[in-house]
Order: structure tokens, then C-alpha cells, then sequence
């Protein structure tokens, strides 16, 4: 039992060399200046916050009819922006295991289930992780009742209501991470191996070497050559193999922060396995929706939730796998020949406008004879 946080620390203004955190300490804001961490984190919510929405209701004979944008929808394109209002819950919720929001207005209700008519996800919340006690939350410090509360868990153990943090569960491996990161920057101090700089000509004295010294510092840690005197002669020394071990840890991190998050690690700077490979572009893009859909299921199954009477919303895929034109050619034929499709369908796939008569679907007799919607031979 024990009060979870987002973790979310307040500061403004944008972030200089001097303000970037220590790595003795990894939050879920801290750990976005890793590279692969804030990769995945990209990767993830540009491919959710931007795919378009369906909005249907489930029929009692289990199909779907399409409907009009509900008004939690409405209301919050008006207010954020769909895609931005997707984009910060997915956010939340692979950064912190949880998107929180405050239920802002409402319709009424739908038995003792409260139905929102705008939500606004919460910067700083806290909630006692607890099954057995009465899930108290408080939102941007203000103590919140259940029912004004939205929530979205990633990963959630037996007997608790909070999903997990991926960034704080994998702490360790995070700030491994970051320090190698740090050893490569250059402004920090970190990055110059070990080097001499040696005078051919004369032999300085201790107080004029320091300043050679400091000088040349400056100038290295600016991404600029250091040019002084003559016959100056530079030696790199190798790195050692410890340092040198630690900064394959970038490559390390990259590719089990990709596991951790359950994308191609290629996406994310790390390396390729052999399991990895793609015959072409749509391949590629099956693997990366098929890679988001815990993502997409679990946000799909909470907005249900929040709308009324069996309506739902579908985050379409389809739209980023895109065949080949042969291939689209072929499906689209073989769908009108079997009635899948109408011509007037296929026409608006290709942004065509309809004709005459083109509503007909062909009702397959036999493999061998087609036959439309009137009964009369194709």
C-alpha cells in the first residue's frame, strides 16, 4: 500500500547545458534527455495522436454503424485539438504507466457511470495504490472524488490500480544510460579523451602549460580546433576500455529501451537482430501498427467507456499501411468482384467522385458468375 506520484517536477523556461539533471536521480521527465528513451517516446505518440478516428456504435447484432463526432470529441477539438489532446494521454501514459484527467463537465450518467463532456489530462497527481481502500486522488494539488477522474493504465500487477511507470521501473538501466550520454558531451567536461599536447620546440614551465592547458579546453569543448604558436604537436591517447565499455551502453540502452517499450529498435538508434528484417515498406509498416496496438487497444477501450449508448471510436491503421499500386489494384478488383466493394466505394478510395448506378455490389453464384444486388448476370 502507498501513494504513487507522476513524478512530474514544475520548472519554465527552456533547458540550457547547465539545467540538464544529474544522473544519480531518473524521473520520468529526467529520463526524456536520453536519446532512445525520448525516441520511443516520439515514435509512440506521433503514430497514435495521429491516426485518424472512426466513431461507430455497436449494433445488438454485432455490427458497427458509423455516427457523428460525439461531443466529448467535439468539445475537445474546440479546446486542444484532438490529435494534441490523444497525444498528451498517450504521453502520460508511456511515461508515467498512467494518463490522469479531470472530468471537467458531463452529460449525466449511464447507470453509476459518469459520461464526460470534456476531460483535461493532469499535470502532477498522486493516488493511493490500493484495491482494498478508496481510491482518494489528488490532481495538480487538489484532492479529486473518483467520479470526476479519468484514467488510462499501461501495465497494471494483480491487486493494484496504477499501472507501472516504465521509466521508473527501468530506472537503473535508464541512468546507465544517461551517464554514457553525459561522457559524450563535450560542453559538460565529458567526451575529450585523453590527449597531450606537446611544444617541440621548448620546454614549458608549469604555470604557462596550465594556461596552454585551460586554453585548449575551451576550445575543444566549443567543437573547435585549437590553434596556437607553431609546431604544436597533438597526440589522442586511446580511451580505456572501461570508458570505452561504458559508452557501448548507449548502444545497449537503446535497444532494450525499444524492448521495454515494444517497438523496432532501429526506430530508436538501437541495433537490428536478424528476426528484423522487411521485404519491403509495407512489411515495415504492419510490423510498427502491430508494435502500437497495445497502445491504441488500451486507449480505445477507455474512451468507450467514457462515451454513451455502445459508442466507441476506432484509431484506424489502415490508413499508414499502404500497398504497392499493383497491389492495391489487385485488392480493390478482387473486393468489387466478390461484393466486398461497391464501383462508387472504390471510386472514393482514390478521392473519385461516384456515377450512375455504381452503388450495386456483385453477389457472387458461383465462382464463375457474379451476379448484383438485382439478380441479374454481371
Amino acid at each position: 500500500m502507498g501513494w504513487l506520484s507522476s513524478g512530474a517536477e514544475k520548472r519554465s523556461g527552456a533547458a540550457d547545458v547547465d539545467d540538464m539533471p544529474s544522473t544519480r536521480v531518473v524521473t520520468p521527465d529526467t529520463a526524456t534527455y536520453l536519446a532512445p528513451v525520448f525516441s520511443s517516446i516520439r515514435a509512440i505518440v506521433d503514430y497514435v495522436s495521429t491516426l485518424p478516428l472512426d466513431f461507430y456504435r455497436r449494433e445488438p447484432d454485432g455490427t458497427r454503424s458509423a455516427i457523428a463526432t460525439p461531443e466529448l470529441f467535439r468539445n475537445i477539438d474546440d479546446e486542444y485539438g484532438i490529435e494534441n489532446w490523444i497525444g498528451q494521454g498517450i504521453y502520460s501514459t508511456v511515461t508515467r504507466g498512467n494518463a490522469v484527467g479531470r472530468i471537467t463537465a458531463t452529460s449525466g450518467y449511464n447507470g453509476a457511470r459518469v459520461l464526460p463532456t470534456m476531460i483535461e489530462w493532469a499535470k502532477d497527481w498522486s493516488a493511493l495504490d490500493d484495491r482494498a481502500l478508496d481510491p482518494w486522488w489528488h490532481l495538480d494539488g487538489r484532492p479529486a472524488s473518483p467520479s470526476t477522474v479519468a484514467h488510462v493504465p499501461w501495465l497494471v500487477p494483480q491487486g493494484r490500480r496504477l499501472g507501472l511507470s516504465p521509466i521508473q521501473h527501468f530506472a537503473t538501466l535508464v541512468a546507465a544510460g544517461l551517464s554514457a550520454q553525459e561522457y559524450a558531451d563535450v560542453k559538460r567536461g565529458g567526451g575529450i579523451p585523453p590527449s597531450i599536447l606537446k611544444n617541440v620546440m621548448q620546454v614549458l614551465d608549469p604555470k604557462a602549460a596550465e594556461k596552454v592547458r585551460d586554453r585548449a579546453a575551451v576550445s575543444f569543448a566549443s567543437g573547435k580546433p585549437f590553434v596556437t604558436g607553431k609546431d604544436w604537436d597533438l597526440s589522442i591517447v586511446s580511451i580505456p576500455p572501461a570508458q570505452a565499455q561504458f559508452i557501448e551502453t548507449l548502444k545497449l540502452s537503446a535497444t532494450q529501451i525499444a524492448a521495454i517499450y515494444g517497438i523496432d529498435p532501429r526506430e530508436v538508434g538501437g541495433g537490428a537482430s536478424d528476426s528484423l528484417t522487411y521485404t519491403n515498406d509495407e512489411s515495415r509498416a504492419r510490423n510498427r501498427a502491430h508494435n502500437m496496438r497495445p497502445y491504441i487497444v488500451r486507449f480505445e477501450q477507455a474512451i468507450a467507456r467514457w462515451l454513451p449508448g455502445g459508442q466507441a471510436v476506432r484509431l484506424d491503421v489502415g490508413e499508414t499501411i499502404r500497398a504497392d499500386i499493383k497491389t492495391q489494384t489487385e485488392i480493390v478488383g478482387s473486393k468489387l468482384k466478390d461484393g466486398r466493394l461497391s464501383l462508387n466505394e472504390a471510386l472514393a478510395l482514390e478521392g473519385r467522385p461516384p456515377v450512375a448506378g455504381g452503388d450495386y455490389r456483385n453477389i457472387p453464384r458461383s465462382l464463375t458468375e457474379p451476379v448484383n444486388r438485382e439478380g441479374v448476370d454481371a
